[in-house]
């Protein structure tokens, strides 16, 4: 993040996506249109305002505070979830979940991307969920869903599970509604709530051969699902995510019922999200980590150890891969690597959970 932060100091805006960031965010203050279409800025006009703390710094200075802050977020979040995990021994575990998860993030990181930052309120969510810190997650996974509509995955599956959640939601939707009210005036703000929901339609039919979700691996073969048929499959591997997260979540207890529900709603983002890039993978990028570490190293686990060294396979792989294969694949590798490695891992998972005696925390009682 020093080797980082110095390159955006001295270029802020090489390699970086955050022009579109700042385009809009002056648009909002100058009461213009924020949405030119998939190729600007793909968020609710929520966005806008909470990265205009940035906007309105330096632009160098505006630059690194926001890679920190998305880096600071990551970090933070998956050392309090170790901790919980392993509170014996959570500097170890820590050290090992970084190593396995922190190159999946780093391209994100890199260019600025807001996948970074949403992927650590993600993860922070999680663990306020573990926390049984009811008001805490309805109020981060409110504020991923300002920063991505993809929020709204998490926030509709917690609920399934964690019963105290659901009558603070509605709560949290309205000062959600209310937001973007107190920095315009209310004609402004709902024309640009009705562009967002245009340019969040046009997303959703976008058909090149560039995105790393589901479609990604079948584009790579010469084909793909139609805009309609897309729309379908979302809806039913949604309700088939949202069964999954019930059945599992009813079989595990404390921390590994988060850890997956985490998992499930990162995979389904990764796979179903139809501009889904290679960079939003930092979103899953926690979950491989812990994951991988929780298998190799909890006592209390047992047969697991060479599905953890598998994890750790398929994160490394993800993040060393494509450069590799560059030369033969372009940059058309990780579309097709990614969303397989992906499925891969909620396949294997999804079967632990089907074993859950042997997961850490399963419902089966442990040996003394």
């Amino acid at each position: 993040m020093l080797v980082l932060s110095v390159l955006s100091a001295l270029r802020p805006l090489n390699r970086s996506v955050t022009l579109s960031y700042h385009e809009a965010t002056a648009h909002w203050w100058t009461r213009q249109d924020l949405y030119v279409g998939p190729s600007g800025m793909n968020y609710l006009p929520h966005f806008v305002v909470l990265y205009s703390p940035f906007h309105f710094l330096p632009l160098p200075l505006c630059e690194v505070l926001w890679r920190l802050c998305s880096a600071a977020t990551l970090a933070g979040g998956l050392w309090q979830l170790v901790r919980r995990l392993f509170p014996s021994d959570a500097a170890r575990a820590f050290f090992w979940a970084t190593v396995v998860t922190m190159p999946l993030c780093m391209n994100s990181l890199r260019n600025g991307n807001a996948n970074a930052l949403f992927g650590g309120l993600v993860l922070l969510s999680v663990v306020a969920l573990v926390q049984e810190r009811w008001w805490l997650a309805v109020f981060l996974m409110t504020l991923g869903t300002a920063l991505k509509p993809l929020g709204i995955v998490l926030m509709l599956l917690a609920p399934l599970i964690y019963q105290p959640v659901l009558w603070r939601l509605p709560v949290a939707l309205a000062a959600f509604a209310l937001f973007p009210f107190l920095f315009a005036n209310p004609a402004y703000v709902l024309a640009q709530h009705h562009e967002a929901w245009k340019n969040l339609q046009s997303c959703a039919v976008v058909t090149e051969h560039r995105f790393a979700d589901i479609n990604g691996i079948f584009r790579t073969f010469g084909t793909a699902l139609g805009p309609t048929a897309s729309k379908l499959v979302r809806v039913l591997a949604g309700g088939g995510t949202a069964v999954l997260w019930w059945w599992g979540g009813r079989r595990l207890r404390g921390p590994v019922a988060a850890l997956y529900l985490y998992a499930l709603a990162a995979g389904y983002l990764m796979l179903f999200n139809p501009m889904n890039e290679e960079n939003s993978y930092v979103i899953l990028a926690p979950a491989l980590g812990i994951w991988a570490v929780l298998f190799l190293f909890d006592s209390s686990a047992r047969d697991t150890t060479s599905l953890g060294w598998t994890i750790v396979f398929m994160a490394l792989s993800m993040s060393l891969l494509p450069n590799l294969l560059r030369p033969l694949f372009g940059n058309h590798f990780a579309l097709f690597w990614h969303p397989v490695m992906t499925v891969v891992f909620l396949g294997l998972l999804t079967g632990q959970v089907a074993r859950s005696k042997f997961l850490p925390g399963g419902a089966a009682p442990q040996p003394a």
